[in-house]
């Protein structure tokens, strides 16, 4: 979801993989780069249940994105 604001929203509600966690974030960070005067800002929201059990990708993925692109991206795990 990119919301009024220009900021690109993931919320995952089940354990996926990290194949389709990247395709996720691959396409929301490409819709956001349409707009060359912002750069994306992507939240990715994740139950922390869920977050233990995919917390070494998670970490890593994160890790990944944060150091080698472009924008600001938050990894928020909620109760």
């Amino acid at each position: 979801m990119i919301d009024s604001e220009g900021a690109g929203h993931i919320r995952i509600i089940r354990r996926i993989n990290l194949k389709t966690l990247i395709e996720i974030f691959k396409d929301l960070y490409l819709e956001l780069k349409k707009n060359p005067d912002r750069k994306p800002h992507i939240t990715i929201y994740v139950s922390n249940s869920i977050y233990e059990e995919m917390s070494d990708n998670m970490k890593h993925f994160h890790d990944f994105v944060v150091s080698c692109m472009d924008g600001t991206f938050d990894l928020i795990v909620t109760t």
